[in-house]
């Protein structure tokens, strides 16, 4: 059932236990005794869409690389796999929101936050390497925990915010609106991006 729906969502499509029934010749009220409801099974879907984001990031990021080498790739890494699965990618942000199932607010929690371990690891140690300045101005973030054991200052929380709205904004622009005039690809507008972003804040 899972990988049914599943597919229904990278083909663009709202998950519909009726539809789940009818591809796995189930009854109507089997798949009631695995799921409570279809928010149940969006967030199960949900769930592992992200852990396997996370897992795409993770296995094209190479943790002994130099950390601005790190952060490029994860950020590459990120976009790669929203330009090759832009359903999966809008089902795990929709520009709408989501009411998720209070039970599962958790683990979606833990889902989302390994997604950004590899930059926030990467991010990490370019502070400690003394690449970033202190704050001198703008507003002061609260700091903020990453996956429960990566603690970042109130000033690398608001360079990570300000790092991931750039990232994350330019992949949603292009999936929305393809490549914009003036640009020979992409890759190309992605990489002045990410290089115009982590430059404005390097030492």
């Amino acid at each position: 059932m899972y990988e049914v729906a599943r597919e229904s969502v990278a083909a663009g499509r709202p998950i519909s236990i009726r539809e789940i029934c009818r591809q796995l010749d189930l009854t109507p009220g089997a798949p009631y005794s695995h799921f409570e409801n279809v928010e149940h099974l969006e967030n199960v879907v949900l769930y592992n869409t992200m852990l396997e984001l996370a897992a795409f990031i993770n296995d094209l990021v190479d943790n002994q690389q130099e950390p601005l080498e790190m952060f490029i790739n994860a950020c590459h890494a990120y976009r790669r796999w929203a330009i090759t699965n832009p359903s999966l990618f809008a089902f795990i942000f929709p520009t709408n929101g989501r009411q998720s199932n209070a039970a599962f607010s958790e683990f979606l929690h833990d889902a989302s936050q390994a997604i950004s371990i590899p930059t926030v690891s990467a991010l990490t140690a370019l502070w400690q390497s003394g690449r970033f300045p202190p704050a001198k101005h703008g507003p002061t973030a609260v700091p903020l925990e990453i996956a429960g054991h990566i603690q970042l200052t109130p000033d690398e929380t608001r360079i990570a915010n300000a790092l991931w709205i750039i990232v994350h904004g330019s992949v949603v622009l292009e999936l929305a609106f393809g490549i914009h005039d003036g640009w020979s690809d992409r890759e190309s507008m992605f990489d002045w991006l990410v290089h115009k972003a982590i430059t404005s804040f390097l030492l």
